[in-house]
């Protein structure tokens, strides 16, 4: 990583368990390194009072920073209640001590935790930097995975692997400077091996480069999909998979039985589950960016003349109009980061009052430089005025449930 680096850590301990490597080498190499703590992680222990903790948890942050360095490096702490974090917060917006903050800095990469960790602070994390590289406050971002490293739950394959080297013994200093952390009385502790795990090797997944792709492609272009379709009419198994069979139940199951009148489905493909929310709505506009699967879906959906089918690439060709219910079926990895957040913008011209949007990710692989968890977030982290009402995962799939206040 080159040029000015911010970590951006949810709680007092992240930005040394998942960059102190990163951010040792970054100062050697003379980059400005700075860290901005988000929450106060005043819960991880219920044995010790939350303002104890506070209290110790900053004083940790500040020595093992200082372990790392040599100093403490820009440091920002906001002290956001800890399992509260909210990335569709108006932080951007209203607290200019954090805009302040980064434009003093004035990063190239932003780093921080990877979405699919357990915590919700570290996925309204990742949230929030997606939202800093939006407003253009850096160029690059970066997701490293922490709590689920500890968990045990992680695939590295997905992520390039940095190992300490020289600067192990620092960051083990640094990592034992988090004493409340490491010897807990009665809530959260790190043990010896995560520790050892965490002091050998760090890893990085690059998500969004603004001066342009590296690795993982951004966006797929429709003639990939065309081909997938001219080959094979369901290329993915819509009519024979377990997984896409549990997928449309899932979406279906979000609709909570209601009728709605005007539905907008993207990523429609051949018409699978449109012809399942068919029974559910007054009209529907599907829209695709493959021809070929819109023509299979013709077929399909022939004598259902309340259903438009839409050929378009989004999120520019998006159709106008008011909708009831948008479904966002499975594909925004797709799109890219910039893709994902101009469709965001988009829909919130386009919702009717009380609109419900129904958000179906595949928790894969993706061979693109989203996953599915990414999309997801930096979806739910630019649609501010809705509010999540339902949330579900299994092994591959996560469906969100957000209805417009």
């Amino acid at each position: 990583m080159t040029g000015a680096l911010v970590v951006l850590a949810p709680h007092p301990d992240d930005e040394i368990l998942g960059a102190a490597g990163i951010m040792a080498r970054a100062r050697a190499a003379g980059e400005r390194v700075a860290v901005i703590v988000l929450t106060d992680g005043a819960r991880s222990d219920p044995m010790i009072s939350p303002r104890l903790l506070s209290s110790q948890r900053v004083a940790e942050c500040r020595a093992g920073l200082a372990a790392l360095l040599g100093q403490v490096p820009p440091l920002l702490m906001l002290g956001r209640g800890d399992g509260t974090l909210d990335a569709r917060e108006p932080l951007l917006r209203d607290d200019a001590l954090l805009t302040e903050f980064l434009r003093a800095i004035n990063p190239v990469t932003v780093l921080v935790t990877d979405p699919a960790d357990g915590h919700p602070d570290h996925k309204a994390a990742f949230g929030l930097a997606a939202r800093i590289i939006a407003a253009g406050l850096a160029q690059r971002l970066v997701a490293m995975p922490i709590s689920q490293r500890i968990d045990g739950e992680v695939d590295l394959n997905d992520f390039e692997a940095l190992p300490l080297g020289v600067y192990e013994a620092v960051k083990r200093a640094a990592i034992a400077a988090h004493h409340s952390q490491i010897a807990s009385s009665g809530g959260f502790s790190l043990s010896q091996q995560v520790c050892d795990d965490f002091a050998a090797t760090e890893y990085v997944r690059l998500v969004y480069d603004r001066r342009g792709d590296a690795g993982r492609p951004q966006l797929v272009a429709a003639d990939h999909f065309d081909a997938l379709f001219s080959a094979c009419d369901d290329p993915w198994g819509y009519h024979s998979r377990d997984y896409e069979a549990d997928r449309f139940e899932r979406t279906i199951a979000a609709l909570e039985g209601h009728r709605f009148g005007s539905a907008l489905e993207l990523g429609c493909a051949n018409g699978a589950l449109t012809q399942k929310l068919v029974a559910h709505c007054d009209s529907i506009i599907a829209v695709d960016a493959s021809a070929t699967a819109l023509s299979i879906a013709r077929k399909l959906m022939a004598d259902t003349p309340h259903v438009t089918l839409h050929h378009g690439n989004l999120p520019e060709d998006l159709p106008s109009g008011s909708f009831d219910l948008i479904v966002l079926s499975d594909f925004l990895y797709y799109l890219g980061f910039a893709g994902c957040v101009e469709l965001a913008g988009s829909l919130k011209s386009r919702a009717a009052p009380g609109c419900r949007i129904v958000m179906a990710n595949y928790l894969g692989q993706t061979d693109c430089a989203l996953t599915g968890e990414m999309a997801a977030e930096i979806m739910i982290a630019h649609l501010p005025g809705w509010k999540i009402t339902h949330e579900q995962r299994c092994d591959r799939l996560r469906i969100d449930v957000l209805d417009l206040l």
